[in-house]
């Protein structure tokens, strides 16, 4: 099982807090009592991008059509969007207006 939640703002340090991991845990065997008995093998940082709004980005390139960029950061969380409806899109079967709030340009005031 993986399990994480957090998102501090580090910069470019990926180092493991170990606080943060505490809170982490405590949160998840209060949703999952089972936990508490199981025995962790790992603990890790990671970077998790995110947009300055915390949404995704969904967005064809006009520079190089076909190429797309899709990001976000919670992939796994997001995987059933991906999956049929940003595929759709690319594909060229649906062009889903709502795609278009999510591109770079929202970020230019």
């Amino acid at each position: 099982m993986q399990i994480g939640d957090s998102h501090e703002k580090v910069g470019l340090d990926d180092g493991t807090d170990p606080t943060i991991l505490k809170k982490i845990v405590q949160r998840a065997v209060l949703m999952f009592p089972f936990l508490a008995r199981v025995r962790l093998v790992r603990a890790w940082g990671a970077l998790r991008i995110m947009t300055p709004d915390g949404n995704p980005i969904y967005q064809q390139s006009e520079t190089c059509p076909g190429a797309y960029a899709v990001t976000c950061h919670s992939g796994v969380t997001l995987a059933a969007i991906h999956a049929a409806t940003v595929a759709d899109w690319i594909s060229g079967k649906n062009e889903d207006p709502l795609f278009k709030r999510f591109g770079t340009d929202r970020f230019h005031v």
